[in-house]
């Protein structure tokens, strides 16, 4: 049976590979619209349910696209999809003749940044209004690489913040059924990836506006993942984790109150 992947279909966007470094300027230029406004750059590096698809995954930036113009009106000749290809550490992949990426597992993280720098200094050149979204890049790169560009360029990561949004906006109604306002409740997350601090981030933004202090907001915000409570004594936090990890007794235990 021939699976999804080996089913080969036109290109619709930008590839760019990692092998390109030092020429990635020149690559942009021939691109024939020479003005747009987004564009949706994904990675083989991606480590959600989608993103495991590698190269192959490269109708997810369209997909994405395709919703500015559905739903935004943005006309569709100013978004370009891009795929930034540095390999991939999927093993079915890296043994299979028919996959159309690199061969070749992932960078370390630094080289990796080097490689994305570049795109992106070649973008505010090339494209200089162009509006960057990340998609489905790793949890830590997707906060990491967001927390590099946001004050020097435009760039917007879906995951990050387009879920925090919308779900801040539920949790904002919730609260007005509930005839209370956001600061007056705790919070447990279920999950602690770069969906979850993203929200949380965002959601101690509107309690800050609120008029409680940044310090008493992440305290009432208590944050679950696959090892447990995001609690001080965890070693095994990433940066972005830290401040949502509270002096507490380790537990697995969900249902507990916190």
């Amino acid at each position: 049976m021939t699976e999804v992947r080996h089913i080969y279909r036109p290109a619709r966007g930008m590839y760019l590979s990692i092998t390109r470094r030092g020429k990635v300027k020149e690559i942009l230029k021939n691109w024939p619209q020479k003005t747009f406004g987004l564009s949706a750059l994904r990675t083989a590096a991606g480590s959600l349910a989608l993103a495991t698809s590698a190269t192959n995954g490269a109708g997810i930036p369209i997909g994405k696209l395709q919703l500015y113009t559905a739903c935004a009106g943005v006309p569709p000749q100013y978004l370009l999809p891009m795929y930034l290809d540095a390999g991939t550490n999927n093993e079915q992949y890296l043994h299979d003749p028919l996959y159309l990426g690199m061969h070749k597992t992932r960078p370390a993280t630094a080289d990796l940044y080097s490689f994305v720098d570049e795109f992106v200094e070649a973008v505010q050149e090339v494209f200089p209004k162009c509006c960057i979204h990340f998609e489905d890049w790793t949890g830590a790169d997707a906060v990491h690489l967001l927390q590099r560009y946001r004050d020097k360029y435009c760039v917007y990561n879906d995951d990050v913040q387009g879920t925090a949004g919308i779900t801040l906006a539920g949790m904002i109604n919730a609260a007005k059924l509930k005839g209370t306002k956001l600061k007056d409740e705790k919070y447990l997350f279920l999950g602690a990836g770069s969906a979850g601090i993203g929200l949380a981030d965002l959601l101690c933004s509107a309690l800050v506006a609120q008029g409680v202090t940044l310090e008493e907001a992440q305290s009432r915000v208590y944050m679950f993942d696959i090892n447990g409570l995001l609690e001080a004594s965890r070693t095994d936090l990433l940066d972005f984790q830290k401040p949502y990890a509270h002096q507490h007794a380790p537990t697995r235990d969900f249902c507990r109150g916190y």
